[in-house]
């Protein structure tokens, strides 16, 4: 599925970038309308929020209107969110909370996820893969001297046997280990990696910062604290501008051990019996399990980019985003 740009179109791809270009972690891009019966309402991740924004953005902007338009509400904001005339729910904030909504609910289509299915997940949540992120580590700037932890390193800061920045090379600062709050789908990525538990942490990790939950990817916990470090989406610290990420810095993480910290983005649907049974109105948007729409084409999500200035396909937004996209083949297929 590829789209033309028309006038409104390419007002809609501008707008997309330049959002891209200047997102604060403060606003809120929910859904400019309140969803109908047949649009597809999408909650749940902090690291893809943005992305199926713009996805829904483009996907909307089709001529004649779609009769079943995207709809995605971010993870953080003003709370309730209406997700259908008369229907209001409290904002799920991470791809966890995103999980259960659609789990719980009938009126939610589809959750964003940054986490790969877990054991408390609902049987008919599927998982469909899209695109790729890159996983690594932000810290306060008084954290000089230190550019890149390996693993073994990454482990032993928050199994708390690192206490010290002087022990890898840096300031005599103490290491305060920062985690995102506890729906979030990167907190759980990440724990799995460095061997702690996502539901109970080590004492010297942190999920409060001044009384507040740490949000994931945003910078502000991070430069507030002296000594910190904290996981972040390499492609959502990216889209900060200069003032969004004063006081912090990103940090590397060497090859091979970086494969790891690689995770796959997913959208979830219910589709009991996994592959081959999604709904064809979500099939046609994220795949059908086995990388298809219902008809056998390419998913709405699977367009890969191009280089052509007069169309916009959402690999191009995808990368437009900082994520990576999957090899043809692999995107909109079911990962158990």
């Amino acid at each position: 599925m590829r789209f033309t740009r028309t006038v409104r179109a390419t007002a809609v791809a501008a707008a997309a970038v330049a959002m891209v270009a200047t997102s604060a972690l403060s606003a809120s891009a929910d859904a400019p309308f309140t969803p109908d019966a047949d649009d597809v309402v999408i909650v749940g991740s902090d690291t893809t929020e943005f992305v199926l924004n713009d996805l829904s953005a483009l996907y909307n902007s089709r001529t004649p209107t779609p009769t079943r338009r995207m709809a995605s509400f971010d993870a953080t904001g003003p709370s309730p969110i209406t997700i259908r005339p008369g229907v209001s729910i409290t904002r799920p904030n991470g791809s966890s909370a995103g999980i259960n909504a659609l789990c719980s609910r009938t009126d939610i289509d589809s959750a964003r996820s940054s986490r790969p299915r877990g054991a408390s997940d609902c049987a008919d949540a599927t998982f469909l893969q899209y695109a790729k992120d890159q996983l690594r580590w932000m810290a306060n700037d008084d954290v000089t001297g230190v550019g890149s932890l390996t693993d073994a390193q990454l482990t032993s800061i928050y199994n708390c046997n690192l206490t010290n920045w002087s022990q890898l090379g840096g300031p005599n600062l103490a290491i305060v280990p920062l985690i995102p709050q506890p729906n979030s789908g990167t907190r759980n990525f990440f724990a799995g990696l460095v061997g702690i538990s996502s539901s109970t942490p080590p004492s010297c990790v942190k999920d409060t910062v001044n009384g507040s939950l740490v949000q994931e990817h945003d910078p502000a916990p991070v430069a507030a604290t002296a000594g910190s470090i904290a996981p972040v989406s390499t492609g959502r610290y990216n889209l900060l501008t200069p003032a969004q990420q004063a006081g912090t810095v990103l940090g590397a993480i060497p090859t091979p051990d970086s494969n790891a910290y690689d995770r796959t983005l997913f959208q979830v649907v219910k589709a009991p019996g996994g592959a081959g049974n999604v709904p064809a109105y979500l099939a046609d948007l994220f795949g059908d399990g086995f990388g298809f729409s219902s008809d056998g084409g390419t998913p709405y999500i699977c367009e890969p980019s191009d280089t052509d200035p007069a169309t916009t396909t959402a690999g191009d937004i995808i990368k437009a985003n900082g994520f990576l996209e999957l090899p043809a083949g692999d995107c909109g297929v079911e990962v158990p």
